[in-house]
């Protein structure tokens, strides 16, 4: 239930970076450029982390194309993207700031207790977004989402059996 819920949350994440790609691109806007990634501080994790996010990024763009959705969905995920987007924006922020003090080793334990609500305040947002984008899918199309998923759960449990515990 929880994998399928993630899965689920992956593929309506891919929709999220579609929608606010093309609302940045509509409107004329030029991707900014991140200040910290060439940062010769930036060790290998940190950009290991950043080019898996972009392989499953990759994956995820491919499972939505294969959805097949209209334009009008299209349009439909892109708004309540950007709501959720514009919405968060602050929140975001504020994470990022005490992630930052985290990684200096200043971060206080209220502002570890901050963070950490941050950190469940974004998670309902999403939850809530993940829950608006399903109802944009139609019966077929969702049938097809839990179809994909269950394939890729099939070749992920193949790929990688669990390790088993020794009695």
């Amino acid at each position: 239930m929880f994998r399928t819920r993630l899965k689920i949350a992956g593929v309506i994440f891919g929709l999220s970076v579609l929608a606010v790609g093309a609302a940045s691109s509509a409107s004329g806007q030029q991707p900014q450029q991140n200040s910290n990634a060439a940062a010769p501080s930036q060790g290998r994790a940190q950009m290991r982390r950043m080019m898996m996010r972009r392989r499953a990024m990759g994956g995820m763009m491919r499972g939505i194309r294969q959805l097949d959705l209209t334009d009008q969905q299209k349009q439909q995920a892109r708004s309540i993207m950007q709501t959720q987007f514009q919405s968060t924006q602050a929140q975001r922020q504020e994470l990022r700031q005490l992630m930052q003090k985290r990684r200096t080793a200043t971060l206080t334990p209220q502002e570890e207790a901050r963070a950490k609500e941050l950190r469940q305040q974004l998670m309902q947002s999403r939850q809530g977004v993940r829950t608006q984008l399903m109802t944009v899918l139609t019966a077929e199309q969702k049938a097809k989402l839990e179809e994909m998923i269950k394939t890729r759960r099939a070749n992920h449990e193949k790929l990688n059996p669990r390790k088993r515990t020794l009695l």
